[in-house]
């Protein structure tokens, strides 16, 4: 019996992927605790569609990370600091 898993199970799947479980194992266990639940046409589409939502809202999100590093490698910043003779600074940098 297919399977969409509502949690993260130890050796039977993580979160949202749809499995292939025994059906006594999915209708004993899985089913009745709220673990899973039937990969029939409607779920299925559910599921696509939030995937696809979280698909475009990272794409929205790296788009707006790509503008915000392009307008930052353009700062130039000049820290004045002490130095040594030889052109060492004092202290430590860690």
């Amino acid at each position: 019996m297919k399977v969409i898993l509502k949690a993260d199970i130890k050796g039977v799947g993580k979160k949202e992927q749809v499995i292939n479980a025994s059906d006594g194992y999915a209708r004993n266990f899985l089913l009745p605790k709220g673990l899973a639940v039937e990969a029939n046409n409607a779920n299925m589409a559910q599921l696509k569609a939030k995937q696809d939502s979280i698909k475009f809202q990272k794409s929205q999100e790296r788009q707006e990370a790509i503008k915000i590093a392009e307008k930052l490698s353009k700062i130039q910043l000049k820290v004045p600091v002490k130095a040594g003779e030889n052109g060492k600074i004092f202290g430590r940098c860690i």
